[in-house]
């Protein structure tokens, strides 16, 4: 009998082994043989889930847009406006969410590096972008359905600049840890 192969989970387990490499070495220099060895398998084997190096980002961009969507509609369809004292103390918590990654969850780690290859590869920016689409899109919807119509694109592109920054930040070890329980408090002092 036949074993039975359960063909997502593997290539979500590829992809997390392309992502433990370049935790060591940049995306550039990571080579289907390094994931295939992190994966546990043959060089041959991973060509049957990936068929290049291409390949294999493209579908990463395409996790880390889906993963990014998805944390942000779990965040706001668990966490509601009334339970706060103000407006600015639940984006305050939003992103201290972003800042903070809660313990068990697993946020991609090479984000950053797929940015910076959208400037070399067309397929790669066109991804990146349709990620920023569909996060703009999930953003837009969440703030408007907490705080009504005033509320729009605008502010989305404001909140994905804020939690870019963030996750960014957060992935070089940039940020001190002192302010993320106020992030958004503080940047409105920079206003009087």
């Amino acid at each position: 009998m036949p074993v039975v192969v359960d063909k997502d989970k593997v290539r979500h387990d590829i992809l997390m082994a392309f992502e433990r490499c370049m935790e060591e070495t940049p995306m550039t220099n990571v080579s289907l043989r390094d994931i295939a060895r992190e994966a546990g398998m043959s060089h041959a084997n991973l060509l049957n889930y990936f068929s290049s190096k291409d390949d294999l980002v493209v579908s990463y961009v395409r996790y880390t847009r889906d993963f990014i969507s998805t944390k942000c509609k779990e965040w706001f369809a668990t966490h509601n406006r009334k339970r706060y004292k103000s407006n600015l103390s639940y984006m305050n918590a939003l992103m201290s969410y972003v800042a903070n990654t809660p313990a068990g969850e697993k946020r991609p780690s090479a984000t950053t590096q797929t940015y910076v290859l959208a400037k070399y590869n067309p397929e790669i920016a066109e991804l990146i972008q349709e990620e920023f689409r569909a996060w703009h899109k999930v953003m837009e919807e969440c703030l408007i359905e907490i705080y009504g119509d005033k509320v729009g694109k605008k502010e989305a592109e404001v909140m994905m600049i804020l939690i870019a920054g963030t996750f960014i930040c957060n992935y070089n070890n940039a940020l001190t840890g002192k302010v993320n329980d106020n992030i958004l408090g503080l940047f409105a002092n920079l206003m009087d």
